[in-house]
């Protein structure tokens, strides 16, 4: 909200209205809007609405650019290599995103080779993993319990407890593994 100030001169100025103008218009007084678009006062959103129907705008579309949504769309297509973060000992893990560091989910995609498995994991509490099995079979060892699951399977579970993905047979198994927050 911080960057509407520079937004509404930019505006202000290719529509050629000066802030004496703009006060007019708005009722809004010419110094409040001087520092409104220096940056100096944020404004309330009612001063927003004059402003922007001043400029002709909805407070949407005054709003929409420092919208910064658009700006978490990360897409990553099939020819996009992969970010291998771990291989060894038939189990590779590749990372199906970029900037790790900026997401709060970590999508991953784990290959066992058959009669293969991960390393023992225990993350932090608060941690999360969701898997799903995209191909073959694995075993989910959860401190003491072992869950079987099989193709189209899914298992959610507090990554804090000690953990692995095996691989019991021969053929190759492909798992799909979301962490939240984002922790490898």
């Amino acid at each position: 909200m911080l960057k509407v100030g520079p937004r509404i001169r930019e505006i202000r100025k290719g529509k050629k209205i000066t802030l004496i103008e703009l006060s007019k218009q708005t009722g809004i007084a010419q110094a409040t809007l001087s520092r409104i678009e220096t940056g100096r006062m944020i404004g309330t959103v009612e001063s927003h609405q004059k402003i922007a129907d001043a400029l002709g705008l909805t407070l949407a579309a005054l709003y929409a650019p420092l919208d910064r949504r658009y700006e978490e769309v990360a897409v990553s297509k099939k020819e996009t290599p992969r970010k291998l973060v771990h291989q060894g000992r038939g189990c590779q893990i590749e990372l199906l995103t970029q900037e790790v560091t900026k997401k709060k989910i970590t999508p991953l995609y784990v290959t066992l080779s058959g009669s293969s498995k991960t390393a023992l994991e225990e993350n932090e509490r608060g941690v999360e993993k969701f898997i799903w099995i995209q191909e073959g079979e694995v075993e989910v060892s959860l401190e003491k319990e072992v869950h079987s699951l099989k193709e189209g399977e899914t298992l959610y579970f507090d990554a804090s407890l000690p953990h692995r993905i095996t691989n019991p047979r021969s053929k190759t198994a492909k798992v799909f593994v979301a962490v939240s927050p984002s922790k490898i």
